[in-house]
């Protein structure tokens, strides 16, 4: 394995904190990872979300695209891989104030391709309220 989960979650904090997009994740934080599998939580506060007071489906993707790299991160090749595809399933809303639970698992990985699922869901319900599926060229 090329991460331990302190050096995993030290890579999550340099994406985060860096001056790119990925700062709109700050606030998100790794609660485990097990081989091809992480779990992270974030509260939606306003600055994640649209004009109707909810996690912006942008903001969603972007979960679906870390969290499933930081997965992909956490398996024997520990290589982040380049998006080919990526889709949204979006079923419900989350409202300021809830926390939600990003589950995100490597599918598969091959030599060159690797695809992963991501489920958003309520903490506090365990209500769905995204589902992603990511798939990540690898090189060879």
């Amino acid at each position: 394995m090329g991460f331990t989960v302190e050096t995993l979650r030290e890579a999550m904090k340099y994406m985060v904190e860096s001056q790119g997009f990925d700062r709109v994740l700050r606030k998100m934080k790794l609660l485990s990872a097990t081989p091809g599998k992480v779990v992270c939580e974030m509260k939606v506060e306003e600055e994640h979300t649209n004009r109707g007071g909810t996690l912006h489906g942008g903001l969603t993707a972007t979960l679906v695209d870390v969290v499933s790299t930081t997965a992909l991160l956490y398996t024997e090749r520990a290589v982040p891989g380049v998006s080919v595809d990526m889709n949204i399933t979006y079923t419900s809303a989350a409202k300021i104030g809830e926390e939600i639970l990003i589950t995100a698992e490597i599918l598969k990985q091959g030599r060159n391709i690797a695809f992963a699922s991501v489920d958003l869901t309520n903490k506090a319900t365990g209500k769905l309220i995204a589902q992603g599926r990511h798939t990540k060229y690898l090189g060879s």
